[in-house]
């Protein structure tokens, strides 16, 4: 299962778009860090609300990983999310607790 989802993928939208995504995802770390929150923990993450624009852009970012992944139709898409989940937190250093 693991094999197949290694596979790159291109997901296309407009530059504008992943301007105002990254800027999202940027401010909202740096929110998180300003906060003085304890170390980097599994339970650690912080997104801001977004306003119109931004979650205009998260619409748009879902909607091309929709258009693009056919597994989410895949009847063992719960179990190929929880593999990489497991396979994320391994790389990142933060595997303990699975998370839902």
């Amino acid at each position: 299962m693991s094999t197949a989802l290694d596979e790159q993928v291109t997901i296309s939208l407009p530059k504008g778009t992943l301007l105002v995504l990254f800027e999202f995802l940027a401010h909202s770390y740096d929110s998180w860090k300003r906060s003085d929150s304890p170390q980097v923990t599994e339970d650690t993450f912080a997104l801001l609300k977004p306003d119109g624009g931004e979650r205009t852009a998260l619409w748009h970012l879902e909607g091309a990983i929709e258009r693009t992944l056919p597994e989410i139709f895949a009847p063992d898409y719960k179990e190929m999310i929880g593999e990489w989940k497991r396979k994320l937190r391994s790389r990142s250093g933060t595997d303990s607790t699975p998370l839902g």
